[in-house]
């Protein structure tokens, strides 16, 4: 699976044992439950347990160590321990309802169909988790027969009116069937159908049509809504696992598309205009996660074509998956430049950006496993070398900076030069994956600002958030996502509007479907209705709304004029 289902033990975890947790309860010291945390992410259940085990006693009314101890117990599938330590967990704090769903999967691995009903009931009464995720856990599936079953599914109509704050949504567009994860990628991929507003691409990397797990991306007429064209992967492909506007490659004054299939070791530039592929870029190895990310860098080569890097991160040219990134040449596909990690097991190229102008060109390349305690380093060139300008370090609670997102923002600070974007969803600031971002100068890389998520397990920072001026104050802003942020239900999510002036918080839009990971991707699209309004492309890439992890994608006014700030 893409990478982020990965991730889905930690976050999944982090968001049950940490962003639910009531505030007012005492809690064992960080330090402890972060230690047992970081065990069963690293899938050391059984050291999880016995720090937990220490932690209940000495606090047996902390529902946190509870949630997690039950957790190690199932994943050790020491069912009646489970059982027993969630059931405590729901006994100290009964508002908490992330138990109830491995409460019910428990007693159904047991063949107690009455108690797994039971749970289900009241994890449906919540009204603050996903019940689409019973039909991707094993354990219940012999309760599909009963009729009891399909009742505890959601409606259509419980993914309507998905938002606390009042936002307009100009356009939505749902993925085609469970496990599709449409929404991965949503970006602006400049007007391809002629209209004078500019379009988008995304893609779902898990989509089946053209085989198990080929991909698919989509490009849509952000006027109209409507579908201009799509492409399939081959089996095991997952196309559209990185995916970016291309720009123009092939000089007919129509943007293109570079989509990347890492499965079979190749990315393909699609033309803007009908989607025909254009050219096919491929690995050196097929070991190489080659185009892990993509990116259109515009023309780095002053040839009149705009020109692409393609990371792979588990190249071994430099030492075992240290790491690499290539620059290719949009007119004819030869490579401009290679740049490799420092290190065995960097997995440099596990994120790629890139700009140029007539004035400015930079790349840039993530290594989530480099720099002085291998928790991500950033590299930022000015041109066509292969020595960066400057690099970014992890700072003391990062967890893999560069893994994911990089972006050129725009002229942040109004110095004249584009300014950097750098994401560590997973950073540990206030407990396990709470997620930091960090916006440095393009000009010499001090840090300009860094922006911080607001608890443990949301995972802020999961796009690459470039906002454009959305208040019109002469300075790009910022939309972050934060796709497991829970606090109106549990996995719904969250985006954040920050001004580029002084990073202080416009305004959010906040998600209250259960599961809907709203903020999995988020991107301007520009003023696209002409009244001096951005709008943004915000996708929730494992909503539910046509079965689990099916996903969709959101097109939502800002709310903010332009000359408003």
């Amino acid at each position: 699976m893409p990478f982020k289902n990965k991730q889905c033990l930690a976050l999944a975890l982090l968001v049950f044992s940490a962003s639910c947790a009531p505030k007012q309860k005492a809690v064992a010291p960080e330090a402890t439950l972060h230690a047992a945390m970081g065990r069963i992410q690293s899938s050391d259940f059984a050291g999880a347990a016995k720090i937990l085990e220490e932690v209940t006693k000495k606090e047996p009314g902390n529902g946190r160590a509870w949630r997690n101890l039950g957790l190690a117990d199932q994943r050790l599938k020491n069912v009646d321990r489970a059982i027993e330590a969630l059931t405590k967990a729901m006994e100290v704090e009964p508002a908490v309802p992330t138990p109830m769903f491995q409460l019910a999967a428990l007693y159904a691995s047991k063949g107690d169909k009455e108690q797994a009903f039971y749970w289900l009931s009241k994890a449906k009464a919540s009204r603050k988790l996903d019940m689409t995720q019973m039909d991707a856990t094993p354990e219940l599936a012999a309760l599909k027969t009963d009729p009891r079953y399909a009742a505890l599914l959601p409606a259509h109509k419980d993914f309507d009116d998905p938002f606390v704050e009042p936002v307009t949504i100009l356009h939505e567009w749902d993925g085609e069937a469970a496990q599709d994860q449409f929404g991965w990628i949503a970006r602006n991929i400049g007007d391809v159908d002629g209209d004078g507003v500019p379009d988008f691409v995304t893609s779902a990397p898990t989509n089946s049509a053209g085989g198990a797990s080929a991909g698919r991306i989509y490009v849509y007429s952000t006027k109209s809504g409507k579908l201009l064209w799509k492409a399939n992967g081959h089996a095991n492909d997952q196309l559209g696992t990185g995916l970016e506007a291309a720009g123009d490659t092939n000089g007919d004054g129509i943007p293109d598309v570079v989509a990347s299939g890492p499965g079979g070791g190749y990315a393909n530039i699609y033309s803007g205009r009908d989607g025909r592929v254009l050219r096919t870029l491929k690995a050196e190895n097929v070991n190489d996660d080659f185009g892990r990310h993509v990116e259109g860098v515009g023309d780095v080569n002053r040839d009149g074509y705009a020109d692409i890097i393609v990371g792979a991160p588990n190249n071994s040219a430099a030492g075992d998956k240290a790491g690499r990134a290539y620059v290719y040449s949009g007119k004819d596909g030869s490579i401009l430049l290679t740049l490799s990690g420092e290190r065995a097991n960097d997995n440099f190229g596990s994120a790629v950006a890139g700009y140029s102008d007539k004035k400015h060109i930079l790349l840039m390349t993530g290594a989530p496993a480099a720099g002085p305690k291998q928790t991500g380093r950033v590299y930022v060139y000015d041109g066509l070398t292969a020595v960066p300008k400057f690099t970014i370090d992890a700072d003391e609670t990062g967890a893999g900076l560069g893994h994911m997102f990089l972006s050129i923002l725009g002229d942040v600070d109004g110095d004249g030069v584009p300014d950097v974007y750098a994401s560590d969803w997973a950073n540990s600031a206030k407990g396990p994956s709470t997620g930091r971002v960090y916006i440095h100068s393009g000009k010499d890389g001090h840090l300009l600002f860094a922006l911080t998520g607001e608890t443990a397990g949301e995972g802020f920072g999961t796009s690459p958030s470039v906002a454009g001026d959305v208040d019109g104050d002469g300075h790009a802003d910022v939309v972050v996502g934060a796709w497991q942020y829970s606090g109106a239900a549990i996995g719904a999510g969250r985006a954040y509007l920050y001004s580029g002036l002084d990073g202080h918080l416009i305004r959010t839009y906040t998600c209250r479907t259960p599961g809907d990971t709203f903020g999995f991707d988020s991107v301007t699209m520009g003023d696209v209705k002409g009244d001096g309004m951005s709008a943004f492309l915000i996708t929730s890439g494992w909503s539910g709304v046509h079965g689990y992890h099916s996903g969709r994608v959101f097109l939502i006014a800002s709310g903010i004029k332009r000359g408003s700030h």
